[in-house]
């Protein structure tokens, strides 16, 4: 009379061989994914570092190719323990000569930045003097900062070397967990 229909379906042991197969292929895809924006982040993250030092490097390096003269006093080599490299430059800015004008470059922080600066006499305000004169009472100049900008940003180090116009710029960059190391030499006007 009645007949017994035969139930089919998946045993305990089919589903739990599925599901971990199913979760292995799961941490397998996650893993790969974590470890393609680990890849990423990095790859980005030296991009994003070498974009800001090319730029920075190529401002610092036209200016100083233009400079009138260096105020800086820069060591001959980067390992004299007596006279260190220094982690800024000071020199007369060449590209206007209507007015005697100075830029400096330096770390403030991570900041790499470049100030614009004149010196003056109060007797007359309007005339831009050298930074080492000295007035009729042997008094120096009074310092006016025209301009002090970012240049570039996740600068942790910045050295300045050199002799007979070649100047040595080394610079060290991190951004998280990366990090650019970059060298270059500039020759001045002077």
């Amino acid at each position: 009379m009645f007949e017994k229909h035969k139930k089919s379906g998946f045993s305990v042991l089919e589903i739990v061989v599925s599901l971990a197969l199913f979760a292995f292929v799961v941490l397998l895809v996650n893993s790969m994914f974590v470890m393609s924006q680990k890849t990423y982040n990095s790859g980005s993250n030296k991009s994003e570092l070498a974009q800001n030092v090319r730029v920075s490097l190529d401002r610092l390096s036209r200016e100083v190719r233009q400079a009138e003269e260096i105020i800086t006093a820069l060591p001959a080599t980067d390992d004299d323990t007596d006279f260190p490299p220094t982690n800024e430059l000071f020199f007369q800015n060449g590209h206007d000569i209507s007015q005697t004008t100075y830029i400096r470059y330096y770390l403030d922080g991570s900041n790499l930045m470049r100030s614009e600066i004149s010196y003056y006499f109060s007797s007359d305000p309007s005339i831009y003097v050298r930074w080492d004169s000295l007035d009729e009472s042997s008094q120096p100049p009074d310092t006016l900062v025209l301009e002090n900008n970012i240049v570039g940003e996740y600068f942790s180090n910045l050295e300045f070397w050199g002799e007979d116009n070649l100047i040595n710029i080394s610079c060290l960059l991190n951004k998280r967990d990366t990090s650019l190391e970059v060298d270059t030499k500039v020759f001045s006007r002077n």
